[in-house]
């Protein structure tokens, strides 16, 4: 099992085991150091999960940590919030 495999994994069983916003802060927070861990800077991390999360219900957010790999329109959205959120934050 691959890295991510677990990390989406414990986010996901994070996800079933409670509702409210507890559970989508906690998925949050390790989105957030998945990203620093790649080569973000904290805020701009920061600034792509908030945008992320803001736009996806849970229903969304759950099906986005069920999947191994992120889609093709997913790519899209990441690489258009990192660019957005590093010149709103450098």
């Amino acid at each position: 099992m691959t890295r991510r495999h677990r990390w989406l994994a414990a986010v996901l069983v994070v996800f079933v085991a409670g509702c409210g916003p507890a559970p989508r802060d906690e998925a949050r927070d390790s989105l957030v150091k998945q990203l620093q861990e790649g080569g973000l800077d904290q805020k701009t991390a920061e600034c792509v999960v908030e945008s992320f999360f803001a736009s996806k219900t849970d229903d969304e957010l759950k099906g986005f940590f069920d999947r191994p790999e992120l889609t093709p329109e997913e790519a899209v959205e990441f690489a258009a919030l990192g660019k957005r959120c590093a010149s709103s934050t450098g």
